[in-house]
């Protein structure tokens, strides 16, 4: 029971003050969130950057998790610093957080309001329920599942063939997305198997992490309407995308099904968490060039992670992102004549052209 507390609390409260720094000054009443889940997708970029290249020179699993537990600590610690240093800064200076106009708190006052909340939150926690305790069958499970099993071993990383385990050479296209390992340090870490932690702690965290963005980008659409005292439009929004979700299973291969049932794949991730991140990433990209404001640079953090990220969930993930990022920085460039927004962009996919190229030499 302990490690699983510690393991909850190293997806919830580790990620969030890592995200810490990178959460927008003026984010108005979603600072958590923002943190929490950006956080996460920092933690997944660092783990791919590292994990990556140990995999293609033969470390064993042990190898991997000590370098990511060293890793894990040194952001952990700048993300105290970077956090720390200005908040002194400004208690000592007396400045404020300059954030900009009022909305309405998250939950409302209305009755109305407060209605339409509970309603989301029950069909969330039928979801939840649905993910944990439905059985299910899923074929991609008896690969992904068993390469979390067997990575724990002693053996290098991606030479060993799920289905019957024995040796085999580099798996290079799935040793490129190692999603799959970063489950069982996850698993390790709160003392439950490869198998219980895809089929239940995976499912809770990316269904919070895809509500929580789909929150952040509804707070964001209908800021004008909040400000105006009308918070029932975010909720509404909620129970909307919750409906969505829950009749998508028109298709094995719909982001709805993966969301539900593949929660523990790579791909689950990348629809459902990872491209929703990079819209609400993009949100503020257009909102700072609509103002003329010039781009934070902890902005092009965010969106080096959610590239990188990309990349760890799928070895493809990258050129879909990278096609999304590019088109809408040059759009962005020619509507308000920032052409140096593409030095920026081309910055963020560097991990992902990285990885195409090594996809495609191995």
């Amino acid at each position: 029971m302990i490690k699983i507390l510690l393991a909850c609390a190293g997806i919830t409260i580790f990620p969030w003050v890592v995200g810490r720094p990178l959460a927008p000054s003026r984010e108005r009443g979603g600072r958590l969130l923002f943190s929490w889940i950006y956080g996460q997708l920092v933690l997944w970029a660092a783990f791919l950057v590292l994990s990556v290249p140990m995999i293609l020179i033969g470390k064993n699993y042990a190898q991997v998790r000590t370098a990511y537990a060293y890793v894990c600590v040194a952001l952990f610690v700048i993300a105290c610093g970077a956090t720390l240093f200005p908040w002194l800064r400004r208690r000592k200076t007396g400045e404020g957080a300059g954030a900009d106009g009022k909305m309405e708190p998250w939950f409302g006052k209305k009755r109305w309001t407060q209605a339409l909340w509970i309603a989301f939150a029950c069909i969330l926690l039928v979801q939840v329920l649905c993910a944990l305790f439905l059985a299910y069958e899923d074929g991609d499970d008896a690969y992904y599942v068993a390469i979390t099993t067997y990575c724990q071993g002693e053996k290098p990383l991606y030479r060993i063939i799920p289905y019957t385990g024995f040796t085999t050479e580099l798996q290079a296209r799935h040793a490129l997305a190692p999603f799959p390992v970063w489950v069982a340090i996850l698993a390790e870490a709160s003392g439950l198997s490869g198998a219980a932690t895809s089929h239940v702690m995976m499912p809770l965290l990316v269904l919070l992490m895809t509500y929580g963005l789909y929150a952040l980008i509804g707070r964001r659409l209908f800021q004008t309407q909040t400000e105006q005292g009308k918070g029932w439009t975010l909720p509404l929004f909620l129970c909307f995308v919750a409906l969505l979700i829950m009749f998508g299973g028109y298709s094995i291969y719909s982001p709805e099904n993966f969301l539900v049932v593949r929660a523990a794949q790579g791909k689950a991730v990348l629809a459902n968490v990872v491209i929703p991140a990079l819209v609400y990433a993009m949100m503020l990209l257009l909102e700072a060039l609509e103002k003329q404001e010039k781009v934070p640079s902890r902005l092009w953090v965010v969106l080096f992670a959610i590239m990188t990220t990309s990349c760890l969930c799928s070895s493809l993930g990258g050129f879909l992102l990278c096609i999304f990022l590019g088109l809408t920085v040059f759009c962005a460039c020619i509507c308000y004549h920032r052409w140096k927004l593409m030095v920026g962009a081309c910055v963020t996919m560097l991990v992902p052209m990285v990885v195409a190229a090594l996809y495609m030499i191995l």
